[in-house]
């Protein structure tokens, strides 16, 4: 299992922001995301972006050229979040499940990087490096709900209190 697990953080590792940040920043970032998904636990999905569009609004310049910085600043954060994720998934699965979900999660990195690349080339030229960042923020961000949502203990069903009645 750990061969696994050291396989699939190697792989989001290598696909993980260029620009990675460490410190106190990254700390920073997380402490805020773990706030906005405290207070919105019914609504995650509106924490996407909460980190980006604050560090743009704060950015000093231009801050069409700050997006693309910003939004890797936060995929940091979310990428953090899906390797634990990956790894939570992966707790129940024997050895060929988790070879597949590893195979599964190359694959879906491959498509996010197409996709996102071809989304940022349909844009003008001075938008494509800021809406491709967006992009890819957005999908790993919700990659993580989708995993952490699929990983929640699910309630039983519930049996109605008396046995259906037959009718003659």
């Amino acid at each position: 299992m750990r061969s696994i697990g050291l396989a699939l953080g190697l792989i989001l590792c290598a696909a993980a922001p260029a620009a990675a940040q460490t410190g106190p920043t990254l700390a920073a970032d997380r402490a805020r995301l773990a706030s906005c998904l405290r207070t919105n636990s019914g609504a995650a999905p509106a924490c996407i972006g909460s980190i980006a569009v604050a560090c743009v609004v704060t950015a000093t310049g231009d801050r069409r050229a700050a997006e693309a910085g910003c939004a890797r600043r936060e995929e940091a954060v979310w990428r953090e979040k899906l390797v634990l994720a990956v790894q939570q998934s992966g707790r129940p699965l024997d050895a060929g499940q988790r070879s597949r979900l590893v195979a599964l999660q190359m694959s879906w990195e491959g498509y996010v990087a197409q996709k996102c690349a071809f989304y940022a080339a349909t844009q003008r030229e001075a938008l494509q490096p800021g809406r491709q960042a967006g992009c890819e923020l957005r999908e790993v961000a919700a990659r993580v709900l989708e995993l952490e949502r699929a990983s929640r203990p699910q309630a039983p069903a519930r049996r109605p209190s008396q046995p259906p009645q037959i009718i003659r």
